[in-house]
């Protein structure tokens, strides 16, 4: 059976490295703006702070804690393997051919 490679707790420290790589990003990118603006250091410093706490509300709201959820329960069972459902919806299906031409005739 496939089935992810890697574990829960490794989805969950990648998304909290995301989520703190994230702020950085908009914190730095914010001081540089201010240096660039020609203010003083310390005032770009405290923007840069400023800027990296709401880089990590935005971070919190953009990535949500659920991209780290698996849809497998145990490690054991991997859920069915791609295309099983597709196959089974048509093995059930008595004549998919004919449907599909009945809707396209005559109105």
């Amino acid at each position: 059976m496939v089935g992810p490679s890697i574990t829960k707790d490794d989805r969950e420290k990648f998304l909290v490295q995301l989520k703190v790589g994230f702020a950085l990003l908009v914190g730095g990118s914010m001081a540089l703006v201010a240096l660039w603006g020609a203010s003083g250091p310390l005032v770009a410093l405290g923007v840069g702070v400023a800027a990296t706490l709401v880089g990590g509300v935005l971070a919190h709201f953009t990535f949500p804690d659920s991209i780290a959820e698996t849809p497998y329960e145990d490690d054991r069972e991997r859920g069915p393997k791609p295309g099983t459902r597709m196959r089974e919806r048509r093995e059930r299906s008595d004549g998919g051919e004919t449907e599909a031409s009945d809707r396209n005739g005559p109105r």
